[in-house]
């Protein structure tokens, strides 16, 4: 990571969210930051892209996308006339945590697009162990969220983050001072669900789990650190893990009008 960075800086929970502010500040004393985010709260879109074009209009924090995260990487990366070095997503009101997540948060989702287009990226979350979704969270809820970021980003390219596409970063607001872990996301994924009155009622272990601080996942997952009030880091690749014997015929298969 070059000394000052030119960093884009993105979210999901939409352009005038506080998360993003704080972390603009925050990026700021690290390099030259750029934000393009939604104009609205585009919560659990994944990598969602739009076909067509989408609305880009200037903001007082930077531009306004009216579209879905990896909308804003896109325009930022391959539409504006800059260069950037790394891709920021966050911080999202609220923890990114398990392999199911992965696919689903907008707020990771720009991340991976991030890494598809070249650039190391951070998905950074804030999470209140006392209230995992705060309706209303306060500036002061992102500081440990901002202090992982602020120490990761000129870190990206050394040690265990030397191989990683991007970091998905979940940070306490609840806590002082705390231990920063490198995790793997938790596997664990349960649903319970029953139709009543015309509707499906789905009940989500893995989020009451978490909410109670009763997980039976090890000291190794995001989830155990999260329930811990410990900063998760977890290094991940953005291919999918490639099927074994990939490219080999299967001989025992005929096709037969």
């Amino acid at each position: 990571m070059t000394d000052e960075p030119s960093i884009l800086l993105t979210n999901d929970d939409g352009i005038d969210a506080t998360g993003i502010r704080v972390l603009a500040e925050a990026l700021s004393v690290l390099g030259d930051v750029t934000v393009v985010a939604p104009t609205e709260d585009k919560s659990g879109v994944g990598r969602k892209r739009s076909w067509e074009g989408v609305a880009i209009e200037e903001h007082d924090l930077g531009y306004a996308v009216d579209g879905t995260p990896v909308d804003a990487v896109v325009a930022g990366v391959v539409a504006l006339d800059r260069e950037f070095d790394v891709v920021v997503s966050g911080c999202n009101s609220g923890p990114n945590v398990g392999t199911h997540v992965l696919g689903r948060s907008g707020t990771v989702g720009a991340a991976i697009e991030a890494g598809f287009l070249g650039l190391p990226a951070i998905a950074v979350s804030m999470y209140d162990r006392d209230e995992l979704l705060p309706e209303e969270p306060l500036p002061s809820d992102f500081e440990v969220a901002a202090e992982a970021t602020q120490f990761l980003l000129p870190r990206l390219d050394e040690g265990p983050f030397a191989d990683a596409d991007y970091l998905n970063v979940n940070a306490p607001a609840d806590v002082e001072g705390p231990p920063m872990r490198l995790t793997r996301p938790s596997t664990a994924y349960a649903l319970g669900g029953r139709i009543e009155d015309g509707r499906v009622e789905l009940h989500d272990t893995f989020w009451r789990e978490l909410s109670a601080g009763d997980v039976p996942d090890g000291v190794d997952t995001d989830r155990r650190a999260c329930v811990d009030g410990e900063v998760s880091v977890s290094p991940l690749s953005v291919p999918r893990a490639d099927v074994v014997h990939a490219g080999q015929v299967v001989e025992e298969f005929d096709a037969r009008p």
